[in-house]
């Protein structure tokens, strides 16, 4: 086969088709990065040269890494329930965290708001980093490939409170759908803002559910299956929707085809052998090393084992990016990311 390029392997996996080879895109976040670069997150997050730097030299030198994780704006997890009206704090030397700002129900109903990106929470913030780095990418030959937010369920959590939320399940169900829906509506507003700020260049939005590894399939079904499918029904033309779920996702894997999302990026205990038969014919499948354990700690030669054994299991026919199942940590060695280039140019060449 050809040798395809960045952009036309990644493509041709989200397409459930077979590329050159299977391509390599661990998932860098600012947690790698500020470990590598020696920042302290708070300049990370507000800093636009910072994050440029970074992310032209790191993906010039990882091809593949242009399209997953992607160039993107980074600005922490807080983003969505900042315009709902959490309260932030940053830590030092983490992401940025939400207060609740749901603290009783039925009494807060009334707090319960959608964000508008234009002016709520740290949404403009991000936004003007989404438009300066799309200007000076553009010096670089390189354009904004993806975005990024938080999915309904995992807004809401952070909104009321993990815990709580999951008790409203039975103390006040309609509340919780009204907690839901805004922060759905909250979701679309966001997503067509990043794809407005970033020139419309965008080719996937990556949307987290790690919320959904601690319910179960009946009230997936109720409180998450129809608000995800709504946002994905919203996505602007030509972006593909992706789902993130780095935990244990079996009792409802089979269900995310059916929402609208064409890539799962899975956690490490899902086999992926698992994954691939439930919903390979489907989904573009990435994934699935551990962020901890050998890609952080162990040799090249580890990794490159882990890496062929992924692959064995789930790249046949296609529709399959090998990568990390979350962020990589902070100090993973630059030489168990090449391990994983490595792996895929000798395990995973199509055909297989």
């Amino acid at each position: 086969m050809a040798e395809m390029d960045p952009r036309e392997r990644f493509i041709a996996a989200l397409n459930l088709e077979e590329p050159d080879r299977v391509p390599s895109c661990p998932w860098l976040t600012s947690d790698w990065f500020v470990g590598y670069y020696d920042l302290d997150s708070v300049t990370w997050y507000k800093s636009l040269d910072a994050q440029l730097k970074a992310q032209v030299e790191i993906y010039s030198r990882f091809p593949d890494m242009q399209f997953f994780p992607g160039f993107r704006a980074s600005y922490g997890s807080t983003v969505e329930a900042s315009a709902m009206g959490c309260e932030i704090v940053y830590p030092p030397n983490a992401t940025p965290q939400a207060r609740p700002a749901i603290q009783d129900l039925p009494r807060d109903l009334d707090k319960i708001r959608v964000g508008d990106p234009a002016t709520d929470g740290r949404m403009p913030e991000a936004l003007a980093l989404y438009r300066e780095l799309a200007e000076k990418l553009s010096v670089y030959g390189f354009e904004i490939t993806s975005g990024f937010l938080h999915g309904p369920m995992d807004v809401a959590a952070e909104v009321r409170g993990m815990t709580e939320l999951l008790m409203d399940f039975y103390r006040t169900p309609d509340a919780v759908h009204k907690i839901i829906d805004a922060a759905t509506e909250t979701c679309i507003a966001w997503t067509r803002a990043q794809y407005e700020a970033s020139g419309g260049t965008m080719l996937h939005v990556l949307v987290s559910d790690d919320v959904s590894s601690q319910i179960g399939r009946d009230h997936w079904r109720e409180y998450v299956e129809p608000y995800m499918k709504r946002l994905f029904d919203s996505m602007p033309d030509g972006v593909v929707g992706g789902i993130h779920n780095c935990t244990r996702s079996q009792q409802v894997i089979d269900l995310y085809p059916g929402v609208g999302g064409r890539l799962l990026q899975f956690g490490p205990d899902v086999d992926p052998a698992f994954a691939k038969e439930r919903v390979g014919d489907q989904m573009c499948l990435l994934g699935n090393l551990a962020p901890t354990g050998v890609l952080k700690d162990g040799t090249p030669e580890e990794v490159e084992a882990a890496c062929r054994e992924v692959i064995e299991k789930a790249a046949k026919g296609g529709g399959f990016i090998l990568g990390s199942s979350g962020s990589v940590a902070r100090f993973t060695p630059m030489e168990n990311l090449e391990a994983m280039v490595t792996a895929c140019e000798k395990y995973g060449s199509y055909p297989l």
